[in-house]
């Protein structure tokens, strides 16, 4: 795993390099990068292709050439640039790393954070926007918060960002107390 984290830093180090200023174009290509981690687990022909030693690496390029006439990106070499990179490096495997990475320094330089808000029920607005505001103030950036609802946690909340997971969850607490039994 610690040359899938070293590559992912390096690939994220470029990519905020190059797209330095250029905030809505950081943005987009962490969508990018999503949906190439999403066609890659869900389609097994171009895993195998991308894998395939014996293809050479402008057949495999190809392919991805109808991918990134699609995807609105202004930087479309820096978009061939990546893919090629992580072919070569058969890299595909790390971009849940690179992912994460970038997204994460991304929220540093645009001084915010991505919540994922996880509740037994659905909330009133009010008690929606006072959580955001307390997140807000306990970590000094704008919180993007995505609230949803899963009945299993039985109560609390449960708060995942990309630096961290705070588990205030009732099914947590029961959980806690029978390893303490």
């Amino acid at each position: 795993m610690a040359k899938g984290a070293a590559l992912a830093r390096r690939v994220v180090k470029v990519l905020l390099n190059r797209l330095a200023n250029k905030t809505e174009e950081q943005v987009k290509f962490l969508e990018f990068l999503k949906l190439l981690e999403e066609v890659y687990k869900k389609e097994k022909t171009l895993r195998d292709l991308v894998l395939n030693e014996e293809i050479p690496l402008e057949e495999k390029l190809k392919v991805f050439e109808t991918l990134l006439e699609k995807v609105d990106i202004e930087d479309k070499n820096l978009a061939r640039e990546l893919v090629e990179y992580l072919t070569r490096h058969h890299a595909f495997k790390y971009l849940p790393l690179i992912i994460r990475s970038y997204q994460y320094e991304l929220e540093n330089v645009l001084g915010t954070v991505k919540a994922e808000i996880i509740t037994a029920s659905e909330l009133p607005e009010e008690i929606k926007t006072k959580l955001v505001q307390t997140l807000e103030g306990k970590l000094n950036k704008k919180v993007e918060a995505e609230f949803s609802v899963d009945p299993s946690i039985l109560g609390g909340f449960v708060v995942k960002t990309t630096s961290f997971v705070v588990d205030a969850s009732v099914k947590d607490l029961l959980r806690e107390l029978a390893m303490k039994i």
